[in-house]
């Protein structure tokens, strides 16, 4: 672990992986960054006609969005988006390594498949998988999320089969490519999932 630099956090959205991604990086004393916000940056200086994928949501806001559309369609807008910022992505995390600047990023559509692709000894992943039924728990206390939804149970249903089918994907292929895997019971404090989620990291990179 000592050769790591870059340090990827995937899992479903609520999982916890950029409080836990933090957390690592503060015991390890590196930078944290969470893709959100990269891609935050990125719709700002793009638009919907050159970079359509990264503007699913344009026209309709988040409330529409996720109570009109079908899951099957934010399933394929996710998949468009991680391959649209995964060269982005690609880019960072080398200028991290080259710079000698290391640094955990954190963000719901890592692709285990695509990071297994990641040939460098300086680049570690950890990916969370959360109880299904914690993360619904979890999603429906986010009362404000839903908030203004013409039918905020219908919305909440469209979210969570997005979350569910993220949340399966990255542990059916992190266990294909053997990438460290966290199980998140849905109770465990932040403090021992680093704990847990640095051992998984030290045994991957064979280091003490």
């Amino acid at each position: 672990m000592d050769d790591l630099r870059v340090i990827l956090v995937g899992g479903p959205p609520g999982a916890g992986k950029t409080t836990l991604a933090r957390s690592i990086a503060g015991r390890i004393g590196f930078g944290s960054t969470t893709v959100d916000d990269l891609v935050t940056t990125a719709r700002l200086t793009t638009s919907p006609q050159t970079h359509p994928a990264l503007h699913a949501m344009a026209g309709v806001g988040h409330l529409q969005y996720f109570t009109a559309g079908p899951p099957e369609r934010l399933i394929a807008d996710a998949e468009h988006l991680s391959e649209t910022m995964w060269p982005i992505i690609d880019r960072i995390v080398q200028r991290h390594i080259s710079s000698n600047n290391p640094v955990v990023l954190d963000w719901w559509l890592f692709s285990p498949r695509a990071v297994s692709h990641v040939a460098d000894p300086h680049v570690g992943s950890l990916w969370l998988n959360i109880d299904p039924d914690a993360l619904d728990r979890r999603e429906w206390a986010t009362t404000e999320f839903r908030e203004g939804s013409a039918d905020p149970e219908r919305m909440h249903a469209n979210f969570m089969e997005r979350s569910r089918w993220r949340n399966e994907l990255v542990a059916a292929q992190a266990a294909e490519f053997g990438l460290p895997l966290l199980y998140q019971p849905g109770d465990t404090n932040v403090e021992d999932l680093t704990d847990a989620a640095i051992g998984l990291l030290r045994g991957a990179s064979g280091s003490t």
